[in-house]
């Protein structure tokens, strides 16, 4: 069984941890943090074990009673595959440490595309998967794009037009946001370039907004196809595909009643891991579709990291087993399809 740790335990770190703790043949090893807080408190009633990732801060975990399993060097003398989820740019520092400790790296969307100069989305370039230590995975938006494309494939993307809504902050972080007020992106936002690192061949434009709210991103598309299915039969196909759910309104009409069915359905945190269309935003002209979809920033990218964990293992994984495996262990919407990932139809 291979050990993994997770280095930085913020909004995708814990959650990160939380999903290594469902998947039967990796084992989550320990964290690596700078500081003592409630969350790390909140890991050590877990039985997760805690190492110091900055010594100038050990003594704030001998005040609030945390005991400390060593620093990041025993920590990664122990680890087979870290996922480092720090803040953006910090996790390139790290990389000489990594290769030092012959350990094998992924790295959350915060960080550049160059840090790794390869970003892995499941859905898009599972078979890609290059031979190298260090992968990153894609941003959330990112995740929620190469999802939408890898189910449309067949019907041919002449063009994605996107418009991104997006949380300014994560509710941890509620102190940095828009207090009253929108923020664009002028021009072409990051996203589509980034969709493109994953799907080279994908024709698409991305803008963006930021907005005061931290319940999740909306992402409205316009996508050109070359041949358009009628409504019906889209509706089928997405609710169909892994990580994909078509929401005809039971779970909510806005993305703040969508959070609250998550948690009253029992989702750890009210997590929501699955791309959520909205049924009633689906419309159909000649051969252009037209659909409003929600996502959760703060979790959809966590099963696409253990399908990367498992890959990184195993690099002759077929991808119908990977994304089915990860699904169950992570209890996601069930009833899906994977035969809809045979190599071929993947993006």
């Amino acid at each position: 069984m291979r050990k993994v740790s997770v280095i930085g335990y913020g909004t995708i770190g814990k959650r990160i941890a939380d999903a290594i703790r469902l998947v039967d043949d990796i084992e989550l090893i320990g964290i690596g943090v700078r500081t003592a807080n409630a969350s790390i408190m909140r890991a050590h009633l877990k039985n997760i074990d805690v190492y110091c990732t900055d010594d100038s801060r050990r003594q704030g975990f001998v005040q609030t009673s945390i005991p400390l399993r060593g620093d990041l060097h025993d920590l990664l003398s122990k680890s087979d595959i870290v996922v480092d989820c720090t803040q953006s740019g910090y996790g390139k520092t790290r990389l000489s440490l990594y290769k030092k400790y012959g350990v094998k790296a992924i790295f959350q969307g915060g960080e550049k595309h160059d840090t790794t100069n390869f970003t892995y989305s499941t859905f898009g370039n599972f078979y890609e998967f290059p031979e190298q230590d260090f992968i990153r995975v894609g941003s959330c938006n990112t995740t929620g794009i190469v999802r939408l494309a890898s189910a449309l494939k067949e019907y041919g993307i002449e063009f994605m037009d996107t418009s991104i809504v997006r949380c300014t902050t994560d509710p941890d972080k509620a102190n940095k946001g828009i207090l009253n007020g929108v923020k664009p992106t002028f021009g072409v936002s990051h996203h589509g370039p980034d969709a493109q690192q994953v799907i080279s061949d994908l024709s698409i434009y991305t803008q963006a907004v930021a907005v005061p709210m931290y319940n999740g991103h909306l992402q409205m598309h316009s996508i050109t196809l070359t041949n358009a299915p009628d409504k019906s039969e889209l509706v089928h196909k997405l609710n169909n595909y892994p990580r994909i759910v078509i929401n005809d309104g039971e779970f909510g009409k806005d993305s703040n009643q969508i959070a609250n069915t998550m948690d009253h359905l029992g989702r750890l945190r009210g997590d929501r891991p699955e791309i959520m269309i909205w049924e009633d935003s689906i419309d159909i002209r000649d051969n252009k579709i037209h659909l409003i979809s929600s996502i959760d920033m703060q979790s959809i990218t966590i099963p696409e990291t253990i399908d990367c964990i498992k890959k990184t293992i195993n690099p002759t994984l077929d991808i119908e087993q990977c994304v089915f495996e990860t699904d169950v262990s992570l209890r996601l919407f069930g009833n899906k399809n994977y035969k809809f990932l045979k190599k071929e139809s993947v993006v």
